[in-house]
């Protein structure tokens, strides 16, 4: 059984009667990267001026604000992957050129950074939430509730698409992004996609494990030779893919994929809870939609071992952790203690019960060969 790292096109939803109208206070963009430059832009950051970044985080959200000539200012999370207030005075007092931080919900979590906010607000510095992992959760949300001056979106981590990058000002802020007629991916891109994908779920259906070793190496390396790209500045915002408009606009497809996201993290949460694993959230409310099953590897080795037994687990963001939080390990010990010893587990839409059942297996035999 191989289970896919990602939820798979819907056929049936992608040709149904939905309607596009759940996004007129959303501007879309090709990348959530893109989205979140163009929001500090927007918010009227000019080249030179500081930004506060959460060290937990991967080099596509930040070498594209520093190509752009933003000074990025790196900042250790807390043990719940919050962050903390104090850290974030001490900067801002020290370097008058920070106008902005962002603050990320990581893994569908959504944050409670109102006291970041307030503080942010004393100082006139900018909060961007970064909400790239937590699409459907931020779904859920009323817009009052949204405490940061933009809020950006990855929606392609959450639903099957190839572009769904997007913003949203919030708090009064008016949304001037430049408008552009162009589509975000043409639509030859949307189409290769979902050959692409089509080809990827028979490829699997006949047992081949894209997750293996040598595949892996492959992909590793083609995302190293992308991270070498000059990096594309263009922030005018564009047109949705057709694939996106489709889901987006269907709120019994959403809400369907939400309620199979929940089922299948309480289903794996407590069945791994059983065998012994140490869970990084127990729990979620019903506002919470998480983006993966997140346990810890107290031992190292276990995403080559689920990853060999054809689970598309991983961490997060491994080789896309910035070297600058690498090189100066000490100053951001959270940041890269998550990295090395956090496992996502994927509980997305297209995940069944068996797949579930599978996973506990493989983990179980794990738990039983370590312990």
């Amino acid at each position: 059984m191989i289970v896919s790292a990602r939820p798979y096109p819907d056929i049936k939803e992608l040709f149904s009667e939905s309607v596009f109208s759940n996004a007129d206070d959303m501007s879309f963009y090709p990348l959530g990267r893109v989205a979140l430059l163009s929001g500090l832009i927007i918010l009227g950051l000019k080249k030179g001026d500081g930004v506060i970044v959460p060290a937990y985080t991967c080099n596509s959200t930040v070498k594209p604000l520093q190509a752009y000539g933003f000074n990025i200012t790196f900042i250790d999370i807390g043990e719940n992957l919050e962050l903390l207030v104090d850290k974030i005075t001490k900067i801002i007092e020290k370097d008058k050129a920070i106008k902005a931080l962002l603050a990320v919900h990581y893994f569908g979590l959504t944050q409670n950074i109102d006291e970041v906010v307030s503080v942010c607000q004393k100082y006139d510095v900018k909060v961007v939430e970064d909400a790239s992992h937590s699409f459907m959760s931020q779904l859920l949300r009323d817009k009052d509730s949204i405490k940061g001056d933009a809020e950006i979106f990855s929606m392609r981590k959450s639903i099957p698409i190839v572009d769904g990058g997007a913003l949203r000002m919030n708090n009064g802020s008016a949304n001037v992004a430049k408008n552009s007629n162009n589509q975000c991916v043409s639509i030859i891109s949307d189409i290769k996609y979902l050959i692409l994908r089509f080809l990827e779920k028979v490829v699997t259906g006949l047992g081949v494990n894209i997750y293996g070793q040598f595949i892996n190496n492959i992909k590793t390396k083609l995302r190293s030779e992308m991270n070498h790209e000059t990096h594309n500045l263009n922030v005018d915002t564009c047109k949705a893919s057709w694939q996106l408009r489709m889901y987006f606009g269907n709120e019994e497809y959403l809400q369907d994929a939400q309620q199979k996201i929940i089922n299948n993290f309480n289903q794996l949460n407590q069945a791994l809870c059983k065998i012994g694993f140490r869970l990084f959230v127990e729990s979620v409310d019903g506002n919470v939609v998480p983006q993966a099953c997140v346990i810890y590897d107290d031992k190292g080795g276990l995403v080559d071992y689920l990853r060999s037994n054809s689970i598309g687990a991983r961490r997060w963001p491994d080789e896309e952790i910035p070297r600058e939080v690498v090189q100066n390990s000490s100053q951001y010990p959270n940041a890269v203690f998550f990295d090395k010893r956090l496992v996502l587990i994927p509980i997305h839409q297209s995940i069944s019960i068996s797949h579930c059942d599978y996973m506990v297996r493989v983990l179980h035999k794990w738990n039983k060969s370590n312990y």
